[in-house]
């Protein structure tokens, strides 16, 4: 019965709109189509009532008749966002469609007073899309830029401080991701992509990285870290380039062995430098947060090193 008034009104809504009768049959220049203001606003009125009582389906339609046939009227601005989060609040959530709607809003009235909403809920639309942390963050870094966007154009909305909030929870989000790959690599022993991962990980969120895992396994990729190949590829174009030879096949004894030995020394040297800067990110993990079980992982790992001064420590 409601679905019924609701399409009835609408005809007769349609009827006041295009005007004249069936029995006028001189041609005549058709005035602008001019919405009867009640009759919209009783489409509104039930739209927003079926809604409220959670009749999505039905809601949306009644709604889409103000959309799709009375643009030009004061209740389309709240009609457009009745139908978007008809999407959003549904019984079962569409954060796509009701996404595309609030973009849509914003297009037709970006200078609109409720502009904050929509661009809070199209923050949120992405929000709920994230995924965890093993998985790809490209949502995350959108509702990110979406919250950034709000408070950059609303400073002063209602709406701030939840954006606030939940753009530290995107933060952490991605630096935990961030912290999954390095930790992945340090497993995989792909010691120089840990390194990478973790040295930007510290740098990039110096706010919400987890520091105890991070220290731990950047310790964990240095002190197993080894002469890349390109470091060895390198190190040979210079010793070729040194004696004026283009060619490894083409050393003499002497050269060779020149080479093997200044070789070894490169490697011992860049080897110590890595287990220096291992111990430092344990002693880092052991001075940062004593209580840590991480902490106590890093220990074992100094004894292990010979790191004397925390030897010393536990036996006292």
């Amino acid at each position: 019965m409601t679905h019924a008034r609701t399409y009835l009104a609408a005809a007769a809504l349609g009827a006041l709109v295009l005007g004249g009768g069936l029995g006028c049959r001189k041609p005549v220049k058709a005035a602008p189509p001019k919405a009867e203001d009640t009759a919209v606003s009783k489409l509104l009125m039930e739209g927003e009532n079926l809604l409220k009582h959670k009749e999505w389906d039905a809601g949306r339609k009644t709604l889409r008749i103000i959309e799709e046939r009375f643009p030009s009227t004061p209740e389309f601005p709240k009609a457009k966002l009745l139908i978007a989060d008809s999407f959003f609040f549904g019984s079962v959530s569409t954060y796509p469609e009701a996404l595309v709607e609030y973009q849509s809003f914003l297009s037709y009235f970006p200078r609109h007073e409720r502009r904050d909403y929509a661009q809070y809920r199209i923050a949120l639309c992405h929000y709920a899309s994230i995924e965890n942390a093993e998985r790809d963050q490209s949502t995350t870094r959108q509702a990110l830029e979406a919250f950034k966007r709000l408070l950059a154009e609303n400073p002063g909305s209602p709406y701030a401080p939840e954006a606030k909030a939940k753009i530290t929870q995107c933060w952490r989000r991605l630096a935990e991701s961030e912290l999954m790959v390095g930790i992945f690599y340090a497993k995989s022993n792909h010691f120089n992509g840990a390194e990478t991962r973790l040295k930007q990980l510290l740098e990039t969120y110096p706010d919400y990285v987890d520091r105890e895992r991070a220290y731990y396994y950047l310790g964990e990729a240095m002190r197993q870290k080894r002469l890349s190949p390109l470091a060895i590829e390198q190190f040979q174009k210079n010793f070729l380039e040194r004696i004026q030879k283009d060619d490894l096949t083409k050393l003499s004894k002497e050269e060779l062995a020149q080479f093997s030995k200044e070789l070894k020394i490169m490697d011992k040297t860049e080897i110590d430098a890595y287990r220096a800067e291992a111990r430092s990110y344990y002693q880092k993990l052991v001075e940062s947060y004593p209580d840590s079980s991480w902490a106590f992982r890093a220990k074992d790992r100094l004894l292990e090193m010979g790191q004397t001064q925390i030897k010393e420590e536990l036996d006292s």
